[in-house]
This record gives C-alpha cells, structure tokens and sequence, in this order.
C-alpha cells in the first residue's frame, strides 16, 4: 500500500486558515494603523541573511541553540532570521549617509527559532519591529515606550491587564563592576544568570551564582538589587556610584516625563529586567501580561546604541522593541479582547434556479455593479441550485445580506433584498439599494 504524506505543517509552524488569517491581518492592522499614527515608516528585508550578522551580537543562546542557518551551493553560511533588528541595521549601514536622520521604521516579518514549541511560542513567528535611530536622548524612549502603550490600548487592554517593567544596562553593570569588582567574564555570567531569575526559585537562583564563584554577601546584594525600587535603590547601591551612573539619571528623566505623559500608570521601574541580547547597552524594558492565568512576559525592546559597529564605524544611537503574534494572541484570547472576525462578503447575489441564461446574466450584471460601487459581492457559481440552498449557504458564512433576481424582479427592473440575521426582505431597484 502506497505510503501517504502527512496533511502536518513543520513542528512549531502554523497553517493559517481563512478564520485565521482574518485574526492575524487584525492584529498586522492595528499594528500598522499605531506606527503610522506616529509617522513610523514602513520597510522590509529578505528572510535569509548572512549567519554572521547574528553570531557577532545576538548572544550565545540565539546563535548556538535556536537558529536556522545552512550552506548555500557557493559554500556561504546564511541564517533565516531569528530576529529583526541585525538584519534592520544592517540596511541602515548599507545606505548610512542617504537616509535622513532619525530614522523611525517599522516592520512585520516572519522569523524563525528552533526551540521547543509550547504555549504562546512557535518556532516560526511573526513580528512587529519598531525603532528609532539617530537620537540619544530620553525622548525617544519615551516615543517608543508610548507608541508600545497606544497599540495595547488599541487591543482594548488597558493598566490592569500589561505593564512595561523598564530598567538600564547600565545600572546592571554599576552592580556587577562598580559595586560588586567582578572582572568581565564574571560579569557577563553573572548578568546571564540574572536574566533567568524569573523561572528559577531562590535557592535555584543562588546555587547558579555559586557555581561562577560568587560569595553569598555579593549574591544577597544581587537579590537586594534585583528587589528594588527607585525610592530604595540608594541602600543598595552607593549614592556617588548612582550619581555618576548614566542609566540612573536617564530612569529618573524617563520616568519623570511619563509621569508627566499619563503613562505612569502602565509602568515601573524592575531592576531585575536584563534583556538576553548581547547589543543592549542602555535601557532595557519588557511587557508583561497581568492575567493571573498567564503571568509572564510578552515582549520587549531596548537600547542598542553600538549595534551598527559590527558593520563599521558609525555613529548611531537606537532604541525600539519587537512584539511577537503568538504571545500577543495569547494576551488577547486570555483577556477576551479578541473581536468577532465577520465576513468581508456583504451580499451574495443568488442565481435563480433556471436553464434559461436570462437570470444567470442578471445576477452577473448585479454582482459586478455592486462591486463597481465599492462593496463585497459574491455570485452563486451553479444555475441549477434550489434557493433554499443559496440562502442556508449564505447564513453559515455569516453573509449579512442575499440578493434575489426572480422572474418578478427581471420584469419590474429591481431586486429583493433579504436581510439574513433579522430574517427579512423588501424589493427595490439596484440605484436605491446601492
């Protein structure tokens, strides 16, 4: 017996039906409606691109464990992109002194990670990438931060259901070399261990940092320090190494102007936010669901003022996020949030039941008027169909409205429209009904 293929999609990739599609082109719609509301730009670049874009800056887990990459048949290395923001750089490096600064793009592309596939994550996924380049003050953290409010608004959630969790790298290192004297390589082991805290216990937590050599007074520090607020951070850390730190005094002017914007409310300030990528240098911050149901962060974005050097010496500051569609989708099925997707067809013009070819050209004629007038019309595609059956197929589709063209209306010259959900129906001519 012949072998059949399996009807599967890849493990971790989706087929997106009809039913799905209008889901996913709701939440592309809203995510470009609240980036151009913003004068955000829109660009794109291929899937594939070279492997070493990622392995110089993404960071060791990315690179090591979750990406796709191959040989083409010329022996180059690629990679089909994992993440956004590389490939995005790269674009702007190619074309560095033409484009006019700052540059605020934005982009939804599909990206691949081979990881184990389980709620709210796939390894194929698509992604909102929204970022400014080119200025280093404050404000456009807070563009950023506030456009990534306007489009959560815009799913109808609202401060009880998300919470942008901001910190600094830079505050991370003041602990790390400043406060604690741990050499580089510590540190970065340290700040990777740190990243993880929010799926491991205490004890977890503190064997892992036992394990690069840390003494437990420096490990209580870490967890004081990852404990605080903007009121206690001074017991943690020393004032005159706070007072020096780049990233304190831009968390106290970001959080000053979003008290000032009415954004206070959506966030707080949570040292214990790293951000895993290697690039981020400067503020980090994540979004996080409320529900208590699904607790756990949804995306996030930072500061990645020296990316672009892996292509050269350029100056260029940047700050943006990227939000994915599966934890979103999951945010907005967990909260209610998701609208009922109707049909886009607003009339099926029927075909009565005939041999003779007068009706059928009736109902084309209608249809493709109606069409001509801006609206959605579908035509009955068989001649010998019972009414009956047109009408019942139009209810399941969810169709609003049927138009039906018998022998009464062909001599009077109008049409009988029926209004499906109220189950009723009044004839008029085509000029009035349009």
């Amino acid at each position: 017996m012949e072998n059949k293929l399996s009807t599967q999609p890849y493990k971790g990739a989706r087929d997106f039906y009809p039913e799905d599609m209008a889901t996913r082109n709701y939440i592309f719609n809203v995510w470009k409606k609240v980036c151009e509301s913003f004068c955000f730009e829109e660009y794109d670049f291929p899937i594939l691109e070279p492997f070493e874009i990622f392995s110089a800056k993404s960071g060791e887990e990315l690179v090591n464990q979750q990406i796709f990459s191959f040989e083409d048949k010329a022996g180059r290395k690629l990679a089909i992109r994992p993440e956004l923001t590389p490939g995005t750089v790269r674009m702007i490096a190619q074309k560095f002194k033409e484009i006019q600064k700052p540059i605020k793009w934005f982009m939804i592309g599909n990206n691949w990670r081979f990881e184990k596939p389980q709620l709210g994550r796939g390894r194929e996924f698509f992604q909102l990438e929204v970022n400014t380049f080119g200025v280093s003050g404050v404000l456009a953290d807070l563009e950023i931060i506030s456009i990534i409010v306007e489009i959560m608004k815009d799913f109808g959630a609202d401060e009880k259901m998300f919470e942008v969790c901001i910190s600094d790298r830079r505050l991370i290192f003041a602990l790390l070399n400043d406060a604690l004297g741990l050499n580089e390589e510590t540190s970065n082991k340290a700040r990777k261990i740190m990243d993880k805290r929010q799926k491991l216990s205490k004890d977890e937590f503190s064997e892992l940092l036992k394990e690069i050599d840390l003494e437990d007074n420096k490990i209580e520090i870490i967890e004081q320090f990852m404990d605080s607020n903007l009121d206690n951070l001074e017991k943690v850390l020393d004032k005159n190494v706070l007072k020096e730190n780049k990233g304190y005094e831009t968390i106290k002017n970001l959080f000053s102007y979003l008290d000032n914007s009415g954004l206070l409310k959506y966030c707080r300030f949570d040292p214990s936010i790293i951000r895993g990528f290697d690039y981020s240098d400067g503020l980090v911050y994540e979004v996080f669901d409320k529900n208590p149901n699904n607790k756990r962060s949804m995306f996030g974005g930072e500061r990645f003022d020296k990316l672009i050097n892996i292509f050269g010496d350029f100056e260029l500051p940047a700050t943006g996020f990227a939000m994915g569609d599966i934890t979103l989708l999951e945010f907005l099925k967990g909260w209610n949030l998701l609208p009922k997707m109707d049909s886009k067809t607003e009339f099926l013009v029927t075909v009565w039941p005939s041999d003779e070819s007068k009706y059928l050209t009736a109902s084309l004629k209608t249809a493709n008027k109606l069409r001509s007038a801006g609206k959605n019309a579908e035509i009955w595609l068989e001649t010998d169909s019972k009414l009956d059956k047109q009408l019942k197929y139009a209810d399941k589709k969810q169709i609003p409205y049927c138009l039906i063209l018998g022998e009464k209306e062909l001599d009077s010259g109008t049409v009988t429209i029926k209004d499906m959900k109220a189950n009723e129906q009044k004839t008029m001519s085509l000029n009035d009904l349009i």
